[in-house]
């Protein structure tokens, strides 16, 4: 059975200045898992990503560093942030196990390329307790990140 899930703007669609840091923050009470997706559209130019990062916190941050990082999820130590495409849009997925996370999910994302970018999370609860296979990169985002 698949989970339920629901859709919850963390941050709308706008444009976004080149170097300048998109957050988005979602309240995770009373969810299993999220998935937190940043979706851009195709960049301008060959462009570079300088932050894809995750943090959590007890109560609602108004910016990044409020958030406390979460292992696994910096893109400057952790895994390499793949480059925007200049031919198609592009999305970026973190997959987060909720079970001993802080209420408050924040998340950063920073391009050194105007574009235009919301981030969207995905919250659910499992229906049946059954685990489900992890995408890959071939579903049509430019990194996933699990944890």
């Amino acid at each position: 059975m698949l989970p339920v899930l629901d859709v919850v703007p963390m941050r709308e669609y706008a444009t976004v200045a080149a170097g300048t840091a998109v957050i988005g923050v979602v309240d995770t009470k009373g969810y299993d898992f999220a998935k937190l997706l940043y979706i851009t559209n195709k960049a301008t130019g060959a462009s570079a990503q300088d932050f894809l990062d995750l943090a959590e916190s007890d109560t609602e941050p108004t910016a990044f560093a409020d958030g406390t990082a979460v292992d696994g999820f910096d893109g400057t130590a952790d895994y390499s942030i793949v480059a925007e495409s200049t031919t198609k849009s592009n999305v970026y997925v973190f997959n987060v196990d909720l079970k001993g996370r802080k209420r408050f999910l924040v998340t950063n994302y920073e391009s050194d390329m105007t574009h235009y970018g919301c981030w969207v999370a995905l919250l659910g609860r499992k229906q049946d307790g059954a685990e489900e296979t992890v995408a890959t990169t071939a579903h049509g985002a430019r990194n996933i990140i699990n944890g």
